[in-house]
């Protein structure tokens, strides 16, 4: 019978719950890019002055070309980032409410990192509710979306060390 995600032979050593040893190639280079890019949106959120001349004329030289480019493929990239982010948030209660017949112990067998990575997202979603709730009443919708920002600027670190 083949092993599920968490289960282990006797034969099979057990992976740590954090990996400290780097990714792979492929993937290790959003674990920089992408908070690199939300301190950069965040310092433009928060200070509009800061922002580099050539950014902030009219794309008339090349150079002007190939920086918005690059801005807006990094952009993308965040955006992309904000979906899965978007889509784990709003699953969580829905994985939830499935397992709770685990929870209640009817059920079959759940594995423990899923469960704690869901209900982390569902933290995440009740603070982000309460964010959202506190930027109505104050009309200041900077700090929820800075919130959201870094959620999503740090989400594969924080993903891998959940899972």
């Amino acid at each position: 019978m083949a092993n599920r995600s968490g289960q282990y032979s006797a034969n099979q050593q057990r992976r740590p719950a954090i990996q400290l040893a780097p990714r792979p190639p492929k993937l290790a280079w959003l674990e920089w890019v992408l908070p690199v890019c939300t301190a950069a949106l965040l310092v433009i959120m928060f200070r509009p002055d800061v922002v580099p001349r050539l950014l902030s004329e009219p794309a008339s030289s090349p150079m002007a070309w190939i920086a918005w480019g690059v801005i807006g493929a990094l952009s993308g990239i965040v955006l992309f980032s904000a979906a899965f982010v978007v889509f784990f948030l709003l699953y969580a209660p829905v994985y939830l409410a499935g397992k709770m017949p685990a929870f209640v112990g009817k059920g079959g067998w759940t594995d423990r990192r899923e469960i704690r990575f869901y209900g982390f997202c569902f933290l995440l979603l009740c603070l982000m509710i309460v964010l959202i709730a506190v930027s109505l009443m104050t009309g200041d919708w900077r700090w929820a979306g800075s919130v959201f920002l870094v959620l999503t600027g740090f989400a594969p670190v924080v993903w891998r060390a959940l899972v």
